[in-house]
């Protein structure tokens, strides 16, 4: 009995590019370290690609986007990720001279799987609960009037504004920035700390981004373009209306939204 296809959105991407570019199975695979019959395999969605190294150098040798072959296939997408899976790897690592990049690379996908492993206890509801989140994290949310506001000394509440004094979008976000330093700050085994005033910091950078996939999760958001695609051809207004609706669904700002759409590469806009 023919396997059921199980990895197919790279396989069919390197299938398209290299039919495109009039290759063989046999000149798609020559010089990457697997078989044409694997590839072949990979294509149909029978197998996953073998390693990181084999999906690079299929794609460079198909014209398709290494980025986003990386992406179909589940693996190290930004910046740093061509250091990763380079065969000086383990040398550079073992020597302690890792790039910023890659050790930015991969300090964003751990990041990632923290947000997925933690929301994933959340249940299916749209939008996130984020009391509830808090309550998983173990943290106390405060809604504060003054203009006092992150962790309290013992790091076990946050204040957030007031509903008087912010939209209801904002405080969500407010509330989910807490939750991931929270969570960051269990992760390192460190207290919690907030500073809001100082966005441009690290450690602001790395909450908002927990933060956006917590209030967003990445399965959520791929069962809501499952149901209504977003348009890759469209005009401007059919895009923007399109992320109107995502912000409007998971309760977050427009500009959440598209910083969530464009990270998962679910759809450009044609210009």
């Amino acid at each position: 009995m023919r396997r059921a296809a199980i990895h197919g959105p790279l396989g069919a991407a390197l299938r398209n590019a290299r039919r495109r570019t009039g290759l063989s199975l046999r000149d798609a695979a020559d010089g990457t370290g697997i078989s044409y019959s694997t590839l072949s395999r990979v294509e149909n969605g029978l197998l996953p690609m073998p390693s990181l190294e084999a999906v690079l150098a299929v794609a460079r040798n198909v014209g398709l986007d290494e980025q986003e072959a990386l992406r179909l296939a589940g693996r190290l997408a930004p910046p740093g990720a061509a250091e990763l899976v380079s065969s000086g790897f383990k040398r550079v690592l073992s020597g302690g001279r890792l790039s910023p990049a890659a050790a930015g690379a991969l300090r964003q996908v751990h990041l990632r799987e923290l947000a997925s492993e933690f929301s994933a206890g959340l249940g299916a509801g749209r939008p996130v609960d984020v009391l509830l989140a808090a309550r998983h994290a173990g943290l106390v949310l405060v809604a504060s009037t003054g203009q006092e506001l992150g962790f309290t000394g013992d790091g076990m509440s946050y204040r957030v504004p007031a509903a008087a004094g912010s939209s209801y979008a904002a405080q969500r976000v407010w509330s989910a920035h807490g939750v991931a330093h929270k969570l960051i700050a269990d992760d390192t085994g460190a207290a919690p700390q907030c500073r809001p005033q100082e966005g441009a910091l690290a450690e602001e950078r790395e909450a908002d981004y927990v933060a956006s996939r917590i209030l967003v999760p990445a399965s959520l958001l791929a069962a809501e373009f499952r149901q209504e695609p977003l348009p890759v051809q469209g005009s401007l207004p059919a895009f923007i209306t399109a992320l109107e609706r995502v912000a409007a669904r998971f309760r977050v700002p427009a500009d959440w939204a598209a910083a969530r759409l464009a990270e998962d590469r679910i759809g450009e806009l044609s210009r």
